[in-house]
């Protein structure tokens, strides 16, 4: 039996179709469309949200809602583009949210690290020392060739499990995932340019565009698919000239969105038609639940336009900074970068890194992050539904360490952060994640903290903070 708010987003949709709304028209308001139906708000936003889900409406933050033009329109229609493109300022909104990395807050659940008890700390330890007696030249020398050769035939056959072949020069290390992502960035554009990203999207990448002097332009990404490609490929054709695309096909920062790989190949197809170049941030693609981890963008790259970016700091170890990167036809030019920019990474932990991969130990650490993060997220995600207001929604990623969830509209996240720092609780409130005022309503929570008696008290707390909130705005 179809869901009521799936009827009316139906009958709306209908409308939409016979031409009553035509692109770009504003809808009827959450209310009115409440009042239309004799239903009460939370279910009409819901059939709006399902609208917007399937790209139908296009929601603009303090606006309401608009119809959106059917997927491979090719009239332009302003209205209903993607937000224009803006030089990024997000800088005083990130400062108290860093600050709290280094605070005494009780419950931190604002950034996107496992606990460092789910880390093979000893084991690593005991590594590096072993290494450090065994190679001691590792600790002034740059790596030497034989052992350089060793590792990116290691890293070959890593990726190899993943689908992704690697030639044997086109393997760059860098100091964690970041700095691979500016070097692209770089090599790419130059200051003013416009970079398409996904929104929400990740508050770091904002600050490395805003501190390039780029302009963001943000393309929807949903839970249920991640990037919108058909909202990508209208901005294409009727917005500005787009440099470049940041994507994270993979447990996305911070809905945990996995792009099917239908939506891949149908991605580079579309990149392709348009020159466009890919940076692939593959940060969390080994924290994946289930049996086989997801085959990178790059694998079904044939133009070596993809610069392909991953890293081990989220999934071996967070201060070793291990970020690595192929570059494709743009290699040459991105170890150019890379030599004036820091030259080279630790030689010593390089080392680390070559023996763990030879001696398969970095395969089981990964199982035993991987089952502990599932078993986690199930966990925070039941936490929450049974402790947050009614129309709270939330999807279970398939992997990484995000939790995105959607309170009802009428939720301030900020507010709500201010009243849980007064009660050492923190998490990161929606309006982070776009260079615009948008996910107000909107928090991002870190499941990657070992599950206690102290974190299930703050969820409930945080729930009972939403709702009185709530109840004082009615």
């Amino acid at each position: 039996m179809e869901a009521i708010y799936q009827d009316i987003a139906c009958r709306l949709q209908a409308r939409i179709d016979a031409g009553e709304f035509p692109p770009g028209s504003r809808l009827p308001s959450v209310r009115q469309l409440a009042a239309q139906h004799q239903v009460n708000n939370l279910t009409a936003l819901a059939a709006y949200r399902w609208l917007e889900a399937r790209q139908r409406v296009v929601a603009r933050p303090r606006a309401g809602f608009f119809a959106a033009p059917p997927a491979g329109a090719d009239s332009p229609v302003a209205r209903v583009l993607p937000s224009p493109a803006a030089l990024v300022d997000v800088d005083n909104r990130m400062s108290r949210l860093v600050e709290l990395s280094a605070s005494d807050v009780a419950v931190q659940l604002h950034m996107a690290e496992a606990h460092h008890s789910l880390y093979p700390a000893m084991e690593l330890a005991r590594r590096l020392q072993q290494t450090l007696l065994q190679r001691p030249e590792l600790i002034g020398a740059h790596l030497p060739a034989a052992q350089s050769d060793r590792l990116h035939g290691l890293m070959r056959r890593l990726a190899a499990g993943w689908q992704l072949e690697l030639p044997a020069d086109q393997i760059l290390f860098c100091n964690g995932i970041t700095e691979g992502i500016g070097l692209a960035l770089r090599h790419l554009t130059r200051p003013g340019d416009t970079v398409a990203v996904e929104t929400p999207v990740y508050f770091g990448l904002l600050q490395t565009l805003a501190a390039l002097g780029l302009k963001a332009l943000e393309i929807p990404c949903t839970p249920d698919a991640g990037l919108s490609l058909e909202a990508l490929e209208f901005a294409l054709r009727h917005g500005p000239p787009v440099r470049c695309l940041v994507t994270v096909p993979h447990f996305q920062n911070p809905t945990g969105a996995l792009m099917p790989d239908d939506n891949k190949k149908r991605l580079l197809a579309l990149a392709r038609r348009h020159g466009l170049t890919i940076i692939e941030d593959d940060v969390f693609g080994e924290l994946y639940f289930g049996t086989r981890r997801p085959t990178p963008l790059k694998a079904w790259d044939r133009d070596g336009d993809v610069i392909y970016c991953a890293s081990f700091t989220k999934s071996l170890a967070p201060s070793f900074r291990l970020g690595w990167l192929s570059g494709g036809r743009h290699h040459a030019a991105l170890e150019r970068l890379r030599a004036s920019n820091s030259l080279v990474s630790s030689t010593l932990l390089l080392g680390v890194l070559s023996d763990l991969l030879a001696s398969g130990d970095y395969v089981r650490f990964g199982n035993q992050l991987r089952a502990r993060l599932a078993g986690q997220m199930e966990t925070v995600a039941d936490a929450v539904l049974a402790a947050f207001p009614a129309g709270t929604r939330l999807r279970r990623p398939r992997g990484g360490l995000l939790l995105w969830v959607e309170g009802p509209e009428e939720l301030d996240s900020a507010r709500l952060l201010q009243a849980a720092l007064a009660e050492s609780i923190s998490f990161a409130p929606g309006m982070l994640f776009s260079a615009e005022p948008r996910f107000g309503h909107c928090l991002r929570l870190n499941f990657g903290q070992p599950w206690d008696a102290a974190q299930q008290a703050a969820i409930v707390r945080l729930g009972r903070l939403a709702a009185e909130q709530l109840e004082t705005q009615r």
